[in-house]
This record gives structure tokens, sequence and C-alpha cells, in this order.
């Protein structure tokens, strides 16, 4: 297992996408169970989906 920052993982599979993605979100821990050799773009665009989308449930509207 293997545990690294979303942006640091995101700049070593696909830097062009850092773009899309929070400070916040780019600070967020990801563990990769299989370490980042494993990992490919598709696992990438699941990840950021998820942490965008779990960050995206904490904002309040109003």
């Amino acid at each position: 297992m293997q545990q690294m920052s979303l942006e640091n993982l995101v700049q070593y599979i696909s830097p062009q996408w850092l773009h899309l993605l929070k400070t916040v979100e780019r600070s967020q821990f990801v563990v990769l169970r299989n370490g980042i050799q494993k990992v490919n773009e598709a696992d990438v665009a699941e990840i950021m989906g998820a942490v965008i989308q779990k960050h995206t449930k904490e904002t309040l509207y109003q």
C-alpha cells in the first residue's frame, strides 16, 4: 500500500489534469493498494471524480 496526495498522483500520471482540482482537493490523501506503478489514467480520472464529489457534498449553498 502507498499513501500520497492527489496532487502528486495526478502530477505523476496526468499532469495536464492538475488545473481541474481545487487546492483542498489536491491536498487530499489517497491510498494506492498496489502502488503507483499499477495506476493508469482511467484510475486517476475515477479517483479525481470521487474526491471532487466528496468535497462538493461538503459545500454549503445559501
